[in-house]
């Protein structure tokens, strides 16, 4: 039989032999078994050159990309667990043709390193489930979601995912959208989100120092609403802290006009360098210039610490709650001098010019002189000052009562101020001083005695007043020169028989 004939007679015994087979046998010769339900649609002998070469045995590593094309751009990039692979056949981990049940990616999550991925486990990372992570809400790769969601597999991948804290933890994230520029890694590791121990506040706006160092975070920021966001967030980005007083109470209530720390530091509020205050601080800033006596004054003479006593003439009174501050405030009343100063007048010049204020007859460099000169002493009192008045002392009159002297005199007549230094005793009582004195003088230029009951005639004339008005003892026993009753006759003054 010729040798062709042969040939064909060989082949047609294996096809009849192979038709007599059970269907199970003939299956098994054309392929090694089904195949995964991943790959379920490829299925059938006329699929086999999707995932095989022609005379090749095995399956091609470049078919298989050629259908997972994410993979295939992450291990061209050299990314990932496949990147990181030296021997990238795919049948090496995914073997095929065990059955539409069988897992292609059989992971044993307790041994696999994580580090082969690019994105080492740490801290608090180390302890999770994988699909905490590696879930379809956090696939952020648009070509992963494609072709997994397509394949219906986006639940069961571990690809897609970037390494940014916020591809995970955005919702649950406290600061919103404060710190978008920022990545969470800046204050944060991955032991845990509390402590933010990167975090060093000498690098924000506002400097811990002092006491500032001992306060909690929450004590300045505060949870919040902010528009746009939901839920509150804790407020760290704007916080205002230019100045003291947009976190702490304004002690002051408004008086110290200047900035807190001209006299406070953070070392703590009652820690004031005295020095420094009366050095630099701005007196003028409370409204209240500092001139004459004030400019040299010192501080405690009008905030006396604890509320002690002031200097002599000084009464001050202070605001409640503030006396036992370093620079307690006094109660100030409209701004004039006594608010710090008593009134010594106890009152008298409450309606005159001025209002009662001291400034009206005194000035800051000192009290005295004051300026209630003469004219105002005519204008604004009822006795106007004439003649020898003009040349008398004020304590000559407005003698002190106790250390305030009296301004306020109930006098209308000379004998009110006189009647302890007249010769007259009670002599002319009834009669005005002004009848016969002036007041210019006490002595009497000019007495006319012809209009006394004993005119002066002959050489009682040229006689001395003192020859007839000798001193003599009242019955007060005071010292009086007497005047009257005297005697008109001549023994009354010169003796004789009667």
């Amino acid at each position: 039989m010729p040798r062709r004939t042969a040939s064909f007679w060989f082949v047609g015994c294996v096809v009849l032999s192979c038709a007599s087979w059970p269907r199970a046998v003939s299956a098994q010769l054309i392929s090694p078994g089904k195949l995964s339900a991943a790959h379920a649609k490829i299925e059938g002998i006329r699929n086999c050159t999707q995932c095989h070469e022609l005379r090749k045995a095995g399956i091609s590593e470049a078919l298989c990309l050629k259908c997972h094309t994410p993979l295939a751009q992450r291990i061209e990039a050299g990314k990932g667990f496949h990147g990181s692979l030296p021997n990238r056949a795919c049948a090496t981990c995914h073997k095929e043709h065990l059955g539409a049940d069988f897992d292609l990616v059989r992971l044993d999550t307790a041994r696999f390193d994580h580090a082969l991925t690019g994105y080492a486990l740490q801290g608090r990372h180390a302890e999770a489930e994988c699909r905490s992570c590696h879930t379809p809400d956090h696939v952020a790769d648009a070509r992963v979601r494609d072709a997994k969601a397509e394949q219906g597999a986006l639940d069961r991948t571990f690809l897609g995912l970037p390494s940014a804290c916020s591809s995970c933890h955005e919702s649950d994230s406290p600061h919103g959208t404060q710190f978008a520029r920022h990545a969470c890694t800046d204050c944060h590791d991955t032991g845990g989100w509390k402590g933010a121990k990167g975090f060093d506040h000498d690098r924000a706006p506002f400097r811990l120092t002092g006491r500032h160092r001992d306060v909690k975070c929450a004590d300045c920021h505060e949870t919040t609403s902010r528009p746009g966001e939901a839920p509150p967030s804790v407020r760290y980005v704007g916080v205002r802290a230019a100045r003291c007083t947009d976190c702490h109470e304004d002690q002051h209530h408004g008086a110290m006009v200047g900035r807190c720390e001209s006299c406070h530091s953070t070392a703590g509020w009652r820690r004031v360098d005295r020095s420094r205050v009366e050095s630099t601080f701005d007196h003028k800033t409370t409204g209240f210039l500092l001139e004459g006596s004030h400019a040299s004054a010192p501080c405690a003479s009008c905030h006396q610490a604890g509320g002690g006593s002031a200097p002599e003439g000084i009464r001050i009174r202070f605001q409640a709650g503030t006396q036992s501050r370093s620079f307690p405030r006094p109660e100030v009343k409209s701004g004039t001098c006594l608010s710090c100063h008593e009134d010594r007048h106890a009152g008298v010049f409450a309606n005159q010019e001025g209002g009662g204020d001291c400034k009206a007859c005194h000035g800051q460099d000192k009290w005295l002189p004051a300026r209630f000169d003469v004219a105002r002493h005519n204008r604004d009192t009822s006795f106007p000052l004439e003649g020898a008045h003009l040349a008398v002392a004020c304590e000559s009159c407005h003698a002190k009562t106790g250390d305030v002297p009296t301004f306020e005199i109930e006098a209308s007549s000379c004998a009110d101020c006189h009647a302890a230094t007249s010769p007259h005793g009670d002599q002319f009582a009834g009669r005005a001083c002004e009848t016969c004195h002036t007041v210019e003088s006490f002595h009497i230029e000019s007495f006319d005695h012809d209009a006394t009951r004993f005119p002066l005639g002959g050489a009682h004339r040229g006689a001395p007043c003192s020859a007839c008005h000798r001193p003599a003892t009242d019955a007060k026993g005071a010292s009086v020169i007497v005047y009257r009753p005297l005697g008109t006759d001549c023994r009354d003054c010169h003796g004789g028989a009667s």
